[in-house]
């Protein structure tokens, strides 16, 4: 969930008969817009709203970061019965083969949402609207630590990939909800796919001290809700891998490590502050 308990298991798009909750152009569709028919037209906007916001990886660069599309991803659990059945998805932004920002783009309450989240290592990102600068991170948006207890980086990208997941099976994901009393706290699952592989070829120009590295999920459903970063960094015979977490939530969450709490996000970010390390940014679903 994104934005508070009901989120988007209340989908403000009611695609039922004629009470369709964003509006087309006269001249592009009858009257009453078919279930279907709304239903195409929003998953088209979804995907043409990767492109209204510019991601660049400081503010003196002259080119927006390559957009990517890593899933498409449904809150089963938390959809009621006779609702639309609408894909959200999860975009990130590329810079030297390294994935520096994330965003989940999905309709909610009459708005369409892009959740921004940093997953830079410094505070550099800035976004723009195309005019204005809407977006600059004021701190890194993760924070690595190594990882425990874990072999040295292999030689092999398969070899190190093999090793990633066996790393990420370690890690054990919880919502704790936004109850103050933890009551919906809910157990996250980890995709056994990896979302994103760096290009390392493209890394190694910037910091040829970055090895490897894969970006991870915890999910409800297939929403996910952390992002879990590994990465073998370090020069040649003494990489380490290290591991670090990024929220993709409102709501509060939790990471245990062999058992161990290594991580904790609050409930109820401030999701709309110019340098907060997540920003939340919508626009009425309309055409």
């Amino acid at each position: 969930m994104k934005i508070g308990i009901c989120g988007r298991a209340t989908l403000a798009l009611m695609l039922i008969g004629v009470n369709v909750a964003w509006q087309v152009r006269a001249d592009d569709a009858p009257e009453a817009v078919g279930a279907e028919e709304a239903k195409k037209k929003l998953n088209d906007l979804i995907e043409k709203s990767v492109d209204w916001y510019d991601v660049l990886p400081d503010a003196s660069a002259k080119s927006p970061l390559r957009a990517e599309r890593v899933m498409r991803w449904r809150n089963v659990p938390r959809e009621q019965p006779g609702e639309p059945m609408i894909e959200a998805i999860m975009v990130v932004w590329v810079h030297n083969g390294r994935p520096e920002a994330m965003a989940s783009i999905y309709p909610w309450d009459g708005f369409l949402h892009h959740e921004f989240g940093s997953l830079s290592r410094a505070n550099k990102l800035v976004v723009r609207n195309h005019e204005a600068i809407v977006w600059a991170p004021g701190a890194a948006g993760v924070e690595f630590k190594n990882v425990p207890d874990a072999p040295a980086p292999a030689a092999m990208p398969a070899a190190r990939l093999r090793q990633m997941k066996a790393i990420g099976e370690r890690f054990k994901g919880t919502m704790t909800g936004w109850k103050g009393d933890d009551s919906d706290r809910e157990e996250l699952r980890l995709l056994p796919r990896f979302l994103f592989r760096y290009d390392i070829e493209g890394a190694r120009g910037s910091n040829p001290n970055l090895v490897d590295g894969a970006m991870f999920a915890f999910v409800l459903g297939t929403d996910p809700e952390i992002v879990l970063l590994l990465e073998a960094v370090g020069p040649k015979d003494e990489a380490v891998w290290q591991f670090a977490l990024a929220r993709a939530t409102s709501g509060g969450l939790e990471v245990r490590l062999d058992g161990k709490v290594v991580w904790t996000a609050a409930k109820f970010p401030p999701l709309d502050g110019l340098t907060s390390p997540q920003r939340t940014l919508r626009r009425p679903l309309v055409e």
